[in-house]
């Protein structure tokens, strides 16, 4: 208890004090290693990620919709990493006009085509299969979403360069992220690239917590 409450210490006071995150860091500069899909696959077969659905596990998925509604009214919203589109279930009360998920696991986007089916027979959502690194599409967005998954996709300055085209004029990036140090290090990077328009942070009650933050990259 007292390590992890040191440790959480660490994680806060290092969003406004980057050396000190730099300093307690192990194993600096070493890349996130992704998991294979094959894992993912499995693993959403098995129901592993159905926990996301509870109402404890999204409090930063609110957060963030009404951080983006407040901003873009009706939005449209890219989502990659999007599972099974659970975050959709928060942006749904603030009548997103488009919103588009992409994840590179089948079953994942399998489940939640079948749970949104009714969006998706309108036209206002859409879930595709596809590699978070190289996906594009000619539709342009007011927010590209990255929901804790943006330290598996590889660098964060070619990665945003990469979906800078996809973002309508005045978008910006949406993130969410477990508040530890390695990740906040690419959060650091992402602050430099452009203007944070909101940022804050979510407690959980199991302790921990997620960083919750839009972005207007330059």
């Amino acid at each position: 208890m007292v390590y992890m409450r040191w440790r959480r210490f660490i994680e806060l006071a290092s969003l406004d004090r980057p050396w000190l995150g730099d300093l307690m860091e192990k194993r600096k500069g070493e890349a996130f290693r992704a998991a294979p899909v094959e894992r993912w696959d499995q693993e959403y077969r098995d129901g592993v990620y159905d926990r996301l659905h509870r109402s404890d596990q999204r409090h930063h998925h609110r957060l963030l919709a009404a951080m983006i509604a407040d901003r873009w009214p009706h939005p449209r919203v890219l989502e990659i990493g999007a599972g099974e589109g659970v975050f959709f279930e928060a942006l749904r009360a603030y009548g997103p006009a488009r919103y588009v998920g992409v994840d590179f696991s089948q079953p994942a986007v399998v489940k939640g085509s079948e749970r949104l089916a009714g969006e998706i027979d309108t036209g206002q959502v859409a879930l595709l299969l596809g590699d978070g690194r190289t996906f594009a599409t000619d539709e342009t967005f007011d927010v590209v979403v990255f929901s804790e998954c943006i330290e598996h996709l590889g660098q964060v300055e070619p990665l945003i360069d990469h979906y800078r085209p996809m973002l309508a004029p005045g978008g910006a990036v949406g993130l969410t992220m477990w508040l530890s140090l390695k990740p906040l290090r690419l959060w650091r990077q992402l602050k430099g690239m452009g203007e944070v328009l909101d940022e804050a942070v979510v407690n959980t009650p199991w302790g921990g917590g997620w960083l919750v933050a839009t972005v207007e990259p330059r």
